[in-house]
């Protein structure tokens, strides 16, 4: 990676496992102060551990997205301590297998709470830092889901509605902010990452019933750092991708 992030900071949602903790390896190996954010952080300890010759460092903080406080306290904490951040990473998503008819109302909350609600507020907060910060050239990249691409769904595995709704509103909320940057004339970046089947935790059980050609966690880490790595003039407003063979 560019010799431009050494002793950056960034900050990771869902860096406890698959993409986000490469991301975090990657991002560490290269010199970069990573906070790396997640419901249980047992994981990240070991993994901060195993990193601890690398030039930069881990800092893993337990945070729960659909709990303001708990952002806010990450938040508090990553100010008083490293200042602020120049890159966010939206990664952590929820999935659950509901319906409008077959799902409960609170089914759908927590989905949203976690998605779409917590996502916009740990935005909105870290924006508000960096500007507090001086800081114009971060970056926000959000790791979606390509399904949203796929109206209506046209799919050959299950896929959750309410999963697919929420990835749709992220992806207008972003343009907007995006928008509503550009007009403010703030260099910082808006990304949108659209990832087609990749093996995670929550696709494992589908992929072991149902084999086919899905993505490895490290191989997407690796196109996300090739789009954080693009020039300050350039920006890659969505990227797919995608499986080779994979229909969208």
């Amino acid at each position: 990676m560019e010799q431009r992030w050494a002793d950056k900071i960034a900050l990771i949602t869902g860096a406890n496992t698959g993409i986000g903790k490469y991301l975090v390896e990657s991002l560490v190996s290269n010199g970069m102060k990573v906070v790396g954010i997640a419901p249980q952080v047992d994981k990240m300890k070991t993994l901060a551990e195993e990193l601890k010759s690398k030039p930069g460092k881990l800092f893993p903080l337990q945070c729960d997205l659909s709990n303001q406080n708990d952002v806010m306290r990450v938040l508090e904490w990553t100010e008083k301590n490293l200042g602020t951040m120049d890159i966010l990473i939206n990664n952590a998503a929820s999935n659950v297998d509901i319906s409008l008819l077959s799902g409960e109302l609170e089914d759908w909350k927590k989905m949203f709470d976690m998605n779409f609600l917590g996502l916009s507020y740990m935005t909105k907060e870290v924006l508000k830092l960096m500007k507090k910060k001086g800081i114009d050239n971060g970056i926000i990249a959000n790791i979606n889901d390509a399904s949203w691409l796929k109206a209506p769904i046209n799919s050959d595995r299950s896929i959750s509605p309410a999963y697919v709704a929420s990835k749709f509103a992220l992806n207008f909320l972003m343009e907007s902010l995006r928008s509503e940057l550009a007009q403010l004339e703030s260099n910082i970046k808006v990304m949108s990452i659209n990832l087609g089947l990749v093996e995670t935790e929550m696709t494992a059980q589908w992929l072991k019933e149902n084999p086919r050609s899905a993505l490895k966690p490290k191989d997407v880490s690796d196109s996300i750092l090739f789009a954080l790595q693009s020039p300050d003039s350039v920006l890659i407003k969505e990227m797919v991708i995608s499986p080779m063979r994979e229909t969208m």
